[in-house]
């Protein structure tokens, strides 16, 4: 089961397509949102074969072949059907934040909100966090368990899917959209907004200065005073005594 685990992951991972509507884009152009069945898309927390979970979202476009199987409860297992075949056409994917964003109170919130997937006291909770850490965390949806393999993340009474919509035409966007404010922002909290812990920044820590032993100059050493040098003694020599002459 973790070797198939893993080739999903894998497989998931390695095949992944960009979806329309890039964070980019909302600089540019005002986005609106349409309505879609909530019965054809699924949520799902999908493990990282090093630890952790990543956002995926599945759509069943056509009725070709099921793109995913639900088992079970508390969590719900989900089997992603789609890794066994080319699913063009038949399948719907978003796996990271080109393909999903917060959408809260008809305003697009791609900017200023991140999704990610935190593991509370044995709960996967989907989380949309301020990317300035100034604003609340909300709450959108939670796995109700965790099993370690790809679960179905059920989104909070507040929280639908929508798509994103341009010009009467559907993107492939996905929304994760509420018709309340987003936090701090006039009217209601913006959904579940429980506490969860705000990382706090860190101060860069400055090196302690090691203070340089001094060290000592080196003096000279005292040379000694040069000594005259000892004259040579002469030897008298003996004075040669006159030769009488006859």
């Amino acid at each position: 089961m973790k070797h198939s685990l893993v080739r999903t992951v894998a497989a998931l991972a390695g095949s992944a397509i960009l979806t329309l509507g890039a964070i980019g884009s909302a600089k540019a152009f005002t986005f609106d949102e349409t309505e879609i069945n909530q019965d054809r898309v699924i949520v799902i927390a999908q493990p990282r074969p090093s630890g952790g979970y990543q956002l995926l979202i599945l759509e069943q476009v056509s009725d070709a072949r099921k793109c995913w199987s639900e088992s079970g409860s508390n969590p719900v297992k989900v089997d992603p059907l789609l890794v066994s075949f080319d699913f063009t056409g038949i399948c719907g994917r978003a796996t990271d934040s080109n393909g999903f964003s917060i959408r809260m109170a008809g305003t697009d919130l791609a900017l200023k909100y991140t999704l990610t997937l935190e593991t509370v006291d044995g709960n996967v909770l989907l989380i949309g966090t301020p990317v300035d850490y100034q604003g609340k965390s909300v709450v959108i949806g939670r796995t109700n368990g965790d099993v370690n393999d790809f679960m179905k993340i059920s989104l909070d009474p507040a929280w639908r899917l929508s798509k994103r919509a341009y010009q009467g035409r559907t993107l492939g966007h996905f929304y994760f959209t509420t018709n309340q404010s987003a936090p701090g922002e006039i009217g209601n909290t913006g959904g579940n907004t429980e506490a969860i812990p705000q990382p706090i920044p860190q101060p860069i820590p400055q090196p302690i200065p090691i203070p340089i032993p001094q060290q000592p100059i080196p003096q000279p050493s005292p040379q000694p005073s040069p000594q005259p040098l000892p004259q040579e003694i002469p030897i008298p020599q003996p004075i040669p005594q006159e030769i009488p002459i006859p």
